[in-house]
């Protein structure tokens, strides 16, 4: 017995291909760790150590990833394989005889280092078989938001349109819940708890409990909320350095090899990273084994492990996946590169995905 956790990491990720084509979205690392291990790690601090994956799409490659990875204590992991999407409510009843106490349902393809000790005590206290866990913000339009009366969920609306906003609150897609909230879920048939669940709930009369989440919390659903998220982390967790070539909040598991070169703001460096002369990397992330050549700026971007980047290229809001070369003088902007590809000299590449011929380069 005790409170256990579920987390649904079934989804394709598709707004974030080319990068999902290689790597599942929960896997899709933030500042060095995959991040559903944000997840995981935040129910580790509220002493949820019985934890269950339920995954599909590329269910393979997460359960090896997730395994790859180092528990954190007595933290035990078991997965849930969908034969058919289940929808998020239907992912969870498939799995209600693990679940027989007080559970907390999480997104594994969602940026959620929040406290969950509080929220628990929270719904505890209001006996109450659902707690939602609410965040803030700024565009709600692609969310579900909640309007609220004394802590109690009044109503929902999926995807508000501009002039449907009644609220800047909403669902982060962590739940509390109690067992008994599963006999309202039909068996065998796609079901979801945002846009079905709760609002049947609300009309039968069960009241549902809200708590506003502390921490964060973002959808990594884009490749500019992808950066943001590696920013974020960087941020929360790195290390105010001050010295020569380095200058910000930075998380650094190695010190780069070259010199004359600038590190500035939030960002992440990773082991064996080499930095030409006059190079500018601000607010990014660089993962292992990457090559930076002369005069390159490298700014608000995530460049991944065994890239080049040729003298005097620029990119910029953007995310190269892995063994990716970029020639000299080229410029990358708000765009999304996948694996293995080679952009020539002076290539120009803005506002698009671009794919190669092999998208299964990430392991």
């Amino acid at each position: 017995m005790g409170v256990k956790g579920v987390l649904m990491a079934g989804g394709k990720g598709t707004r974030l291909r080319p990068i999902t084509y290689a790597i599942p979205k929960p896997l899709v690392p933030i500042a060095g760790l995959p991040c559903i291990e944000y997840s995981l790690r935040s129910f580790h601090d509220a002493k949820i150590d019985d934890v269950i994956i339920t995954t599909g799409y590329k269910f393979e490659s997460l359960i090896n990833g997730i395994i790859k990875q180092e528990r954190k204590g007595n933290q035990k992991v078991l997965f849930s394989v969908e034969r058919e999407p289940a929808g998020t409510a239907g992912s969870v009843k498939i799995i209600e005889n693990f679940l027989d106490d007080t559970f907390v349902v999480g997104s594994g393809d969602v940026l959620a280092d929040f406290d969950i000790n509080e929220a628990l005590k929270v719904h505890k206290k209001s006996g109450k078989i659902a707690t939602i866990i609410l965040t803030e913000v700024e565009d709600p339009t692609q969310f579900g938001i909640v309007e609220i009366s004394d802590g109690l969920v009044k109503r929902f609306l999926e995807k508000p349109s501009r002039d449907e906003i009644f609220s800047n609150k909403v669902n982060s897609g962590i739940y509390i819940l109690e067992p008994e909230v599963l006999k309202h879920v039909p068996e065998g048939v796609p079901y979801d708890f945002g846009k079905e669940l709760f609002p049947k709930l609300l009309k039968e009369g069960v009241e549902i409990n809200t708590y506003s989440g502390n921490g964060t919390w973002l959808d990594t659903g884009r490749p500019r909320e992808l950066i943001l998220a590696n920013q974020l982390i960087v941020s929360k967790y790195g290390r105010e350095i001050n010295q020569n070539c380095i200058n910000g909040k930075i998380i650094m598991k190695e010190e780069p090899i070259g010199k004359n070169f600038s590190v500035e703001g939030s960002s992440y460096i990773g082991e064996n990273i080499k930095i030409g002369d006059k190079t500018v990397v601000k607010n990014s992330t660089l993962y292992d084994n990457v090559t930076l050549y002369d005069d390159v700026v490298i700014e608000d971007s995530i460049i991944f492990d065994g890239c080049v980047i040729g003298n005097g290229s620029r990119i910029t809001r953007s995310v190269v996946m892995k063994n990716t070369i970029i020639g000299e003088k080229c410029i990358v902007s708000s765009s999304a590169l996948s694996s293995n590809l080679n952009l020539q000299n002076g290539s120009r590449i803005y506002d698009v995905s671009l794919s190669s011929e092999n998208t299964n380069g990430y392991d």
